[in-house]
């Protein structure tokens, strides 16, 4: 036994910085699958619900979010510059002894590089959170695997074929974590698409932001989201029923200056429908006056 004093990621609630760790690898709560909805300020939310297991199910065909932390054991601020950078990358349950497998997860909200930075003794959380669209799967399952490298540990992954025994692995290095993901696999047909790339500029505002939904089926579920933290509350439409051929929904927000993000809208059709060839998707952002 020995202590990681590092950004060390856990493997279940309760631990503290020992490794080997102890019990299950699967299932690290520093790991943070979100789901399709985001958070305003994941700093101060993920921070102060550190003894809690924030994961939520994800949703086949559609943008998720997926968010991570770690707590700094060290006695001094660790930063993420360069190849320090923290990384996820997902892989089938039945591939994970096989790093070529894994597929890394590049794709942030603002186009910008994911940082993970955490003060001595505190709770870092990553800047932004992961973009990931799962597809359906069936006799198996996906998992989510983190890397976050810490001045003095070697965090890197094995250039190997394959790691023969992975749990020991992970077990063995305080800056790995392993997630087991709770999938919703589709039903119908579902389609996510960014629908536009929001620039707010030098100045705060209150914003509408709206969805137009022309020609889609009656009876889909349309929702839309930034991920990008900094707006109030975030700029996260919740699935709502498409209820007439020209429908159109949104949500008002206190955005910063200088935010930037994208914004992605999912799709979830009626079941048996495929021909959408006529609808048209539109998302508009206008300024609400004062």
């Amino acid at each position: 036994m020995a202590t990681y004093n590092g950004i060390f990621e856990r493997s279940s609630l309760g631990q503290t910085n020992i490794v080997p760790r102890q019990g299950p690898m699967y299932t690290s709560p520093d790991i943070i699958p979100f789901g399709i909805g985001c958070v305003s300020d994941p700093q101060n939310f993920f921070k102060s619900n550190y003894d809690a297991d924030e994961g939520r199910p994800l949703e086949a065909g559609k943008t998720n979010y997926i968010y991570l932390r770690g707590k700094n054991y060290s006695n001094q601020k660790i930063d993420d510059s360069g190849e320090n950078r923290p990384r996820l990358f997902w892989a089938k349950a039945s591939l994970l002894s096989y790093p070529s497998t894994w597929t890394e997860l590049t794709r942030s909200p603002d186009r910008r590089p994911f940082s993970l930075a955490a003060d001595a003794g505190s709770i870092g959380v990553v800047n932004q959170p992961f973009i990931w669209c799962p597809q359906d799967i069936s006799n198996d399952h996906y998992c989510l695997i983190a890397q976050v490298q810490s001045p003095g540990y070697d965090n890197s992954i094995p250039d190997t074929m394959q790691i023969s025994d992975f749990a020991g692995w992970v077990a063995n290095h305080g800056g790995i974590a392993w997630r087991s993901v709770d999938l919703i696999n589709s039903t119908s047909l579902t389609i996510t698409n960014e629908g536009m790339f929001y620039d707010e500029g030098d100045m705060a505002a209150v914003i509408q932001f709206t969805i137009k939904c022309m020609n889609v089926p009656v009876g889909t579920k349309v929702s839309f989201s930034a991920g990008a933290p900094g707006p109030v509350p975030a700029i996260f439409l919740p699935p709502v029923t498409v209820t007439s051929l020209n429908f159109i929904t949104g949500i008002q927000c206190q955005v910063p200056a200088y935010y930037v993000s994208s914004i992605y809208y999912n799709l979830e059709l009626p079941p048996g429908i495929v021909d959408i060839s006529t609808a048209t998707v539109t998302l508009q952002a206008a300024y609400v006056a004062a």
